[in-house]
C-alpha cells in the first residue's frame, strides 16, 4: 500500500570516529570535533530544511598534510511521519568518508559508500522511481576553501516541505571570508565591522535577560519560537512556553550563575551562505553551576535584515 507522509519529520544523523570535522545541514554547523572522538548522534532538522535543494555535508581536516589518520564519518538524512515509530523512518541521503580508501590522486574512492544518486517517490513509500519527487544527487568531494589540505564533502537532496521558507534563508549576507587565514590576516577589519557590533547586541540581550522579566525576554525570541512551532507542528505558543519554562528553571536554581562570556572568546561561526552567525562557540550567554562545573548554554543564531539583528535559532 502506498502512503504519503503528510507531516514530514526530518532527522540528521552523524556517526564518526577519528575524524576532525565541522558537520552541517544547509551550511549551518550542528557538530564539530577537532580531537577525533567517537560520536553517534541524531537530531531533528525541520527548522533548517527548505523546499528545493538541501545539503548535508562536512569540512574534513587533516592531522598533518594529507593524513586523515583512521577517520571515518557518515552523515545521514532521514524522513518519517511526525510522531511515528523510529523504526519507520526512511533514509533519503547519506554521505560518508573512510580514510582507509583515501588517495590524493583518487579522493572520490573515499566517499564510495555514500548513497548513490536516485529519484524516490514520496507518495509510494520512497521507492526508487524515474518520476520520483525526492532527488538524491551524487556525493561530492572537493578541496576545502577553509584550510589547506582539507576537503569539503557533501550531498544535495531535493525535497518539498509543508512549511514556509524560514526567514534566515532571505537574510542579508555578512562580509566574512571562507578561509581562516583570510579572517586572521584581516582580523581588525572583521572585528570593527562585524564582531564589535554583534557583541553589543549580545550584551543588550544579556542585559534584558538578567532582569528575569519574561515580558521583556520572550519578545527577543519571537521569530525563533514561531518558526519552531511551524517546523514541528506545535500549537502556537508551544516553543515560547518551553523556552520560558527552561529560563525560569535556570533562574530559580540557586546553584547557577547567569553569565556572559568574555568577548575575547567571541569567535564567530558563520553559515556557508554567510546568512547566519553565532559568537562564542557553544554560546556567549549561559548558566553555570560553578561548584559542579555544569553549563546550560543558550545558543543563539542571528541574521541581519534591514539593519536589524534577529535571533532565529
Amino acid at each position: 500500500m502506498s502512503t504519503r507522509i503528510d507531516k514530514p519529520f526530518y532527522t540528521w544523523r552523524i556517526e564518526t570516529q577519528g575524524a576532525l570535522y565541522e558537520a552541517k545541514i544547509n551550511g549551518v554547523l550542528l557538530e564539530k570535533d577537532f580531537q577525533g572522538d567517537q560520536l553517534v548522534s541524531e537530531e531533528p532538522v525541520n527548522h533548517y530544511m527548505r523546499s528545493g535543494k538541501n545539503r548535508i555535508g562536512f569540512q574534513l581536516y587533516t592531522r598533518t598534510p594529507e593524513d586523515f589518520g583512521n577517520a571515518k564519518i557518515s552523515l545521514s538524512l532521514y524522513v518519517n511521519e511526525d510522531e511515528a515509530l523510529e523504526s519507520e523512518k526512511t533514509l533519503v541521503g547519506q554521505v560518508t568518508f573512510n580514510a582507509a580508501d583515501f588517495s590524493s590522486k583518487t579522493p572520490e574512492k573515499s566517499i564510495q559508500s555514500s548513497v548513490t544518486a536516485a529519484k524516490l517517490d514520496s507518495a509510494n513509500n520512497y521507492q526508487v522511481s524515474e518520476q520520483g519527487d525526492v532527488i538524491i544527487h551524487s556525493a561530492v568531494i572537493e578541496p576545502s576553501k577553509v584550510r589547506p589540505h582539507a576537503f569539503h564533502i557533501y550531498q544535495d537532496i531535493e525535497v518539498s516541505v509543508p512549511f514556509p521558507e524560514w526567514g534566515f534563508f532571505s537574510a542579508e549576507p555578512v562580509e566574512f571570508p571562507d578561509a581562516i587565514a583570510d579572517y586572521l590576516d584581516n582580523f581588525e577589519l572583521y572585528e570593527q565591522e562585524l564582531l564589535n557590533p554583534l557583541c553589543s547586541v549580545y550584551k543588550q540581550v544579556f542585559d534584558v535577560m538578567k532582569i528575569e522579566n519574561m515580558d521583556n525576554i520572550l519578545p527577543l525570541f519571537v521569530e525563533r519560537n514561531h518558526e519552531l512551532d511551524l517546523a514541528f507542528y506545535y500549537s502556537p505558543g508551544t516553543s515560547e512556553q518551553k523556552l520560558k519554562n527552561s529560563l525560569l528553571e535556570d533562574f530559580d536554581d540557586e546553584d547557577t550563575v547567569f553569565k556572559l562570556k568574555d568577548f575575547k572568546f567571541a569567535k564567530p561561526t558563520v553559515s556557508d551562505d554567510k546568512r547566519l552567525i553565532m559568537l562564542g562557540g557553544d554560546s556567549m550567554i549561559y548558566f553555570e553551576d560553578e561548584e559542579d562545573e555544569i553549563f546550560d548554554h543558550y545558543t543563539m543564531w542571528f541574521y541581519q535584515k534591514n539593519g536589524k539583528w534577529i535571533i532565529c535559532r
